[in-house]
């Protein structure tokens, strides 16, 4: 079928779904050159005031015209009342975009048109189709001669979408051209609107289980967020849970919930108690999925503190409480009409499977992850070893909305090792999933051949007007002392020269175990800095600070705080993941070069890159930190593309898996005890790290120094 008119959404309704059928293909037949978008069974409004729902049966955007159907299955005594009604909502609509409306009248016209499948009587004035034939007649006598032109097309599929509020922009007022926030306040002026795959995803049937995977950055929690409105307001009667693992997810989807609900629904709030916010664990004062299981089947729930007492340190915890239940309850009671999973590549199975079985017969489960998280391996088993079946709905979204193009390139080729001297590092199981997050190839990747991959402006599209050379940058410094002063220096001109926002820059640490630590030194450099601002009496004068911003930890206040208004935040890679913001300076990347993790530290230095909507940052100290700025000048030599000499075959990918393991976590535990057992060792100066060395290795010291400079 020609692809200019894309069909989305779906009806409950057989009847209607074969009036749709006819009209696409006598309008593909008749026009088949014109773009146009046909929704189905949308949109959906809530008329408060008669507590009623008033919904749109056929919505087609075109650039020949715009025409509201609705089609009747059963005779009504006046139709022109129902027109109206529709024709009412779907023009207040419109009209609440500024840019769709001037001098009072909305710079388009749109027809509505009733379609009844039964004989009855034409009212005047409004339109009658009593066949599929008289639709296309209508439309070929309204149609527009001269064909919208692309920016008109694309505000009118923004207003019909409710697309507005897609992001929320902190508008900076008086800002200074060139600055990086007028770069933010020009992003802001741009006209939102989801592309056919988002929407396709939001308005695909609930029935069954649904799948939304994509890349960072290509708008699955607004989709996720956007879809449970739908939900909600088509079937105010259901419970609805969208459910995450992160805690600090939870505030981005409330406001994201409540505004677009408020939005479609003229400013109306969603009912809590239908649809709800719920962590996946959950506790006694805040609610869980898991911890309402547990409840409604009568099992007292655990804690967090109380599965590492009975699983392990080092255990997946959640997973094995979730294990525990699908095994010990065997009826299970229907608890939720449908459940919507945010990042689901952070659960296993079991949890995916436990929210299938409190749900009723219909299963509406929704899940959406992050397509190649981890860079070595897909994201997510396939749905047959989740579910023990295919599933019903599966939406891959390829554009990325949210990070610049040199940045997603650099994110990969890093993450990957691509430019590294010693070879790859790692690199997807299947080469398929390149074409799944949005690359291009010229020619067919084949294994042993030569490949280059690279991003266009449709899957990643100009959105932040700025220099492409300061998108993302490397930057490597002496020591942590020194790496640290810059990084204060560089916040220095964000908040004064860029006029940025505290909560437009998050600050990731690498070291992933010391993070908090590193902040209080961050904190102490700061001080050891602003102490200019003391005199000989100790008097302090504020304005005499160096530094004046506030820096603080991630979750310093409770496990969901995060971004502050008044405060630049720094934080690990695992509590930074489900947030973004425009400037992300990634801290102690030298740590992700010769760690004894490589791949699942380059993984996280691929997660931090791309928390960022606009700019990045990579420093580090030390030879380590050279290494990765020399791949990133080759990831420029090769103009921000994926430049494989010889795509890896299928054994050497194994090879390259083998050669590259991180060692395994329970080593790690061993030889952090012995790291704690060295510094008890050498604590009193009795014993020195010299003297533990060559006793742990049977080496004297000429032979340790020889190693030391890179001698066998």
């Amino acid at each position: 079928m020609n692809s200019n008119l894309k069909i989305l959404g779906a009806f409950e309704s057989g009847i209607k779904t074969d009036v749709a059928e006819q009209f696409v293909q006598k309008f593909l037949k008749k026009y088949e050159n014109v773009e146009g978008e046909l929704y189905l069974g949308y949109p959906i409004y809530i008329d408060e005031v008669a507590n009623r729902r008033v919904c749109v049966d056929m919505a087609l955007v075109s650039k020949i015209g715009v025409y509201i159907i609705n089609i009747l299955t059963e005779p009504v005594v006046k139709y022109g009342e129902i027109q109206d009604d529709i024709y009412a909502k779907v023009e207040t609509k419109f009209k609440k975009q500024n840019f769709l409306f001037k001098k009072r009248k909305l710079i388009f016209d749109f027809y509505t048109l009733t379609y009844s499948v039964t004989p009855i009587k034409e009212e005047e004035d409004y339109p009658l189709a009593q066949n599929v034939d008289d639709i296309m007649d209508f439309i070929e006598q309204t149609r527009e001669e001269q064909e919208y032109g692309d920016d008109l097309y694309r505000k009118i599929l923004s207003g019909l979408q409710e697309a507005y509020g897609i992001n929320t922009y902190k508008e900076r007022e008086n800002v200074e051209e060139g600055t990086k926030a007028y770069a933010i306040n020009q992003m802001a002026s741009l006209i939102e609107k989801y592309d056919s795959a988002q929407m396709e995803a939001i308005l695909s049937d609930a029935t069954g289980i649904q799948r939304i995977r994509g890349m960072a950055g290509s708008g699955k929690t607004i989709i996720l967020a956007r879809k449970a409105v739908e939900l909600h307001t088509a079937h105010p009667e259901w419970n609805i849970v969208v459910t995450y693992s992160t805690r600090s997810l939870r505030g981005q989807l409330e406001a994201l919930i409540e505004r677009f609900y408020a939005a479609k629904n003229d400013g109306a709030k969603y009912n809590p108690e239908k649809l709800k916010i719920m962590q996946s664990w959950g506790s006694a004062t805040s609610k869980g999925v898991y911890y309402e299981v547990c409840l409604r089947h009568g099992i007292a729930p655990m804690n967090f503190s109380e599965a590492r007492a009975k699983y392990g340190k080092s255990a997946n915890h959640f997973s094995r409480l979730c294990g525990e239940l699908l095994s010990s309850i065997k009826n299970f009671q229907k608890m939720y009409d449908c459940i919507l999973i945010d990042e689901a590549q952070d659960f296993d199975k079991n949890y995916l499977q436990l929210c299938l079985k409190i749900l009723d017969k219909n299963q509406r489960l929704v899940y959406a992850y992050d397509e190649l998280q981890k860079l070595n391996e897909e994201a997510m088993p396939n749905p047959e070893q989740i579910f023990g079946r295919n599933i019903d709905h599966d939406t891959p979204l390829v554009v990325c909305y949210r990070n610049q193009g040199n940045a997603i390139v650099t994110a990969h080729a890093i993450g990957m090792g691509l430019y590294r001297k010693e070879g790859l590092l790692q690199l997807p199981s299947s080469s398929s999933v390149w074409e799944a997050i949005g690359y291009v190839s010229d020619t067919p990747i084949i294994e042993g051949q030569e490949a280059t991959l690279y991003r266009t402006k449709e899957t990643s599209p100009e959105l932040l007007k700025t220099n492409p050379n300061e998108v993302i940058q490397f930057c490597g410094y002496k020591n942590y002392k020194e790496m640290y002063k810059a990084l204060l220096d560089m916040l220095k001109s964000d908040l004064e020269q860029e006029q940025l926002l505290p909560r437009d820059i998050m600050i990731i640490d690498m070291d992933t175990f010391e993070y908090s630590k590193n902040c209080i030194r961050l904190s102490n450099i700061q001080s050891e800095y602003n102490s200019v601002a003391w005199d000989d009496e100790f008097n302090y004068d504020e304005d005499k600070e160096i530094y004046k911003f506030k820096i603080h930890t991630a979750g310093a206040a409770n496990p969901e705080d995060f971004f502050r208004e008044d405060s630049v935040v720094y934080s690990s890679v695992r509590r930074a993941k489900g947030n973004e913001t425009y400037m992300v300076y990634i801290v102690n990347a030298q740590k992700c070069v010769n760690s004894l993790q490589r791949r699942s530290d380059r993984n996280a230095l691929f997660t931090a890159v791309t928390r960022s909507k606009g700019w990045v940052k990579v420093l580090g100290y030390g030879e380590d930190m050279t290494v990765l700025q020399e791949e990133f000048e080759e990831i420029k030599r090769q103009d921000f593309k994926l430049h494989f000499d010889k795509y890896p075959t299928k054994e050497e990918q194994k090879q390259i898996f083998l050669n590259n393991q991180d060692v395994a976590a329970k080593d790690i535990q061993t030889i952090d005890k012995t790291k704690n057992l060295i510094g008890k060792l050498t604590g009193n100066g009795n014993v020195t790290k010299i003297q533990l060395m060559q006793e742990l290795f049977g080496m004297s010291k000429e032979e340790l120094a020889k190693l030391l400079e890179g001698g066998e």
